[in-house]
């Protein structure tokens, strides 16, 4: 990892995982997989921007990854197709397994708040079994049982949707969340 290390001081190091739920090895794996994707550039600037399919291409888990569109732009600082190192350390932080679920529980909203209305809709849930099922797997029939008994059980506001306050609270009593909503360097 002597390549990775001389890109940050350890200041820097000790900053970044300060900051995020990562080691300092964790945050050094991730420096030295994008350092493969620019080897001169990212010496030189931290701020560098890599495209998501560039980045796909060092971090597996996120090409065969489902929600991998939706994470990206979640954790974009930008909003946009790219990401930078801070970026990534910010998505990994909150997957790794030492990111607390209340943390996790209000990306995993905004990840699944696909139409970026603050809140789950059924149509969110449509989209989550559809990705889930690889788009062929239930009829529309199907989805809206799976969205009226979710939403039926889940929704403390009757109004329809789920909310972050109700997601986070929800989230926080499904045990397999922690590790289902998990993915290390």
């Amino acid at each position: 990892m002597g390549s990775g290390e001389s890109l940050l001081s350890a200041e820097q190091l000790d900053e970044y995982a300060e900051l995020t739920y990562l080691t300092r090895w964790e945050v050094l794996l991730i420096l030295k997989k994008l350092q493969v994707l620019a080897p001169d550039g990212l010496t030189q600037d931290l701020n560098r921007r890599f495209s998501c399919r560039k980045i796909m291409d060092v971090f597996p888990q996120l090409k065969y990854n489902p929600f991998r569109d939706r994470l990206f732009k979640v954790f974009s600082s930008e909003r946009d197709t790219s990401c930078s190192f801070e970026d990534i350390l910010d998505m990994f932080s909150v997957m790794s397994e030492s990111c607390p679920q209340h943390v996790k529980a209000a990306w995993a909203f905004r990840v699944f708040d696909f139409d970026n209305y603050n809140m789950i809709t059924k149509e969110d849930i449509f989209t989550m079994c559809d990705r889930l099922t690889k788009y062929d797997q239930l009829e529309l029939a199907e989805k809206e049982i799976i969205a009226e008994v979710l939403l039926k059980e889940l929704d403390l506001h009757n109004n329809g949707s789920l909310g972050e306050f109700e997601f986070i609270h929800v989230i926080a009593k499904v045990p397999e969340f922690q590790h289902s909503f998990t993915f290390k360097p």
